[in-house]
């Protein structure tokens, strides 16, 4: 089936269901946004969908200006949003993504409520992006159809969406949403079930950490950020973080870790036991042939010259600009 014959709805008309909105009609989708309004009037939910839609043609006019799509694709993919107000007339809809804020009790309220009134072949999504598909399964007609499809904010930018089935998730649902958002050119990419996946875990601790060098007087946020952005979120937009646990060496991390939990006093920054079982083994990276990737033969020239050739790339682009 192409992507000008699916039919997916969006349920949430806040930011990150208008840009996963955007993102699906970008992709070819038709695509219905949908306020729940709950508690609120009618006239408050239309409000919303109004402005979910002048937001949505902000961001694509902004992909025009940009030169990401061309005005004649923004137009498009406009077009093939409808704004809808409640639940009504989903039967259509093969994939459906909610995108509520993150409750359990409202998240199952609204996953039962949905997952009544779509077809039963339909999937349904949820976006959540710590709470484990598992906490929301009991609600879930057909629990076979659901999993948690994380979509990283801005979502009609970023390329990854953590793909998360609970253990009652067919691999026909796992297949076809896999194959639904490499259809719009996204990265998904599949984790076990475990709160936080892998992109929001990675994250938390990160932004924790740089609310605490605030915090203590290390450094002023403006400062954290230009650190960020100039090292690690220059390196990391070119080398993924084992690639480079890899190349720095498994040992500068495993010491690394040791001197800070001395030195802080802290054990959130004790090395984990698999780093531990590497420095046992000697798996340190390329110098000793393996590490968390194998470095046989010419692999170890052939790894560190692609990296350096990413990363010169980047500085270029960066000088351009």
């Amino acid at each position: 089936m192409s992507m000008a014959d699916q039919t997916v709805a969006v349920l949430g008309a806040g930011r990150i269901g208008r840009q996963i909105a955007l993102a699906f009609a970008l992709g070819g989708c038709h695509v219905r946004l949908i306020d729940v309004k709950e508690e609120r009037s009618v006239a408050d939910a239309e409000r919303t969908l109004a402005d979910a839609r002048r937001e949505m043609a902000r961001d694509a006019g902004l992909m025009v200006e940009e030169q990401v799509i061309d005005a004649t694709a923004a137009d498009a993919a406009l077009a093939r949003i409808q704004e809808r107000v409640g639940l009504g007339a989903l039967e259509d809809c093969g994939f459906v993504q909610e995108t509520l804020p993150e409750s359990v009790p409202l998240k199952r309220a609204a996953l039962a409520r949905l997952s009544a009134v779509v077809a039963d072949d339909a999937i349904v999504a949820s976006g959540s992006s710590t709470i484990s598909p598992s906490h929301l399964t009991e609600a879930i007609k057909r629990p076979e159809r659901f999993l948690v499809a994380h979509w990283l904010n801005p979502a009609h930018i970023i390329p990854l969406v953590d793909v998360v089935p609970s253990p009652l998730t067919s691999t026909a649902t796992v297949e076809r949403t896999l194959a639904l958002l490499e259809g719009l050119g996204k990265v998904p990419v599949k984790c076990k079930d475990s709160p936080g996946f892998i992109g929001p875990r990675l994250q938390v601790l990160l932004m924790n950490e740089a609310v605490r060098l605030v915090e203590e007087g290390v450094a002023t946020p403006e400062d954290v950020d230009r650190a960020f952005r100039n090292g690690m979120g220059f390196r990391y937009a070119s080398i993924g973080l084992f690639e480079f646990i890899d190349w720095g060496g498994v040992d500068i991390l495993y010491r690394a870790g040791r001197y800070m939990t001395e030195a802080l006093g802290d054990p959130r920054f004790k090395p984990p036991k698999l780093v531990e079982e590497k420095m046992a083994r000697q798996e340190l990276g390329p110098k000793t042939g393996r590490g968390f990737f194998d470095y046989a033969g010419d692999r170890r020239e052939a790894f560190e010259t692609e990296k350096v050739r990413a990363l010169l790339r980047r500085l270029r682009r960066e000088r351009q600009a």
